[in-house]
């Protein structure tokens, strides 16, 4: 009995141990690839593509990362390709398991084969690491586009909302 008592609180201390391991830390380089989609605020129509995207940890909570993705639009009417260059800032809530969720505001342009908005929006989403280093994520945006720095007020009704799901990766030195 005490060999099973001493057996389990090992194995216990192992798995505390390696969720403490699932956390991001300061100087850590992060890769995702998923899958992910658009639609406006009405969810009348939308696009669906590939992602990916390559982000830096300032420490272990603060984060940069510039996402692209490629897309087929189908808000228009005649459908065509579309995609995204964007730069996020996310604050990562580590609170010393596997699951870490975050916040944080994104930015960048949104484009087709014949037009290009800018756009700047608040982000959601977790993290879920099933190894050291290896997570998979899910996150949600709103985008509110404009023209111009001026038309951003203008344009608080004209969005759309931008979802993604995927697997990452994060490389450093521990």
């Amino acid at each position: 009995m005490k060999n099973l008592i001493k057996s389990s609180l090992l194995l216990l201390a192992l798995a505390c141990a390696s969720s403490a391991l699932a956390q991001p830390q300061g100087g850590d380089w992060e890769f995702t690839l998923g899958g992910g989609g658009a639609a406006d605020q009405d969810f009348d129509g939308g696009t669906a593509g590939l992602n990916g995207s390559i982000g830096y940890f300032f420490n272990p909570n603060f984060e940069v990362a510039l996402r692209q993705s490629v897309a087929l639009d189908a808000l228009t009417s005649d459908e065509e390709w579309a995609g995204s260059t964007i730069v996020a800032a996310d604050w990562h809530f580590t609170m010393g398991g596997k699951f870490i969720p975050f916040i944080g505001v994104a930015t960048g342009a949104t484009y087709t084969e014949e037009d290009i908005a800018w756009s700047v929006g608040p982000e959601v989403g977790f993290k879920y690491y099933v190894h050291e280093r290896t997570f998979i994520f899910l996150s949600a945006e709103y985008r509110w586009f404009f023209d111009d720095l001026e038309s951003i007020d203008n344009n608080s009704d004209d969005g759309s909302f931008a979802f993604l799901v995927g697997v990452g990766f994060t490389i450093g030195g521990r």
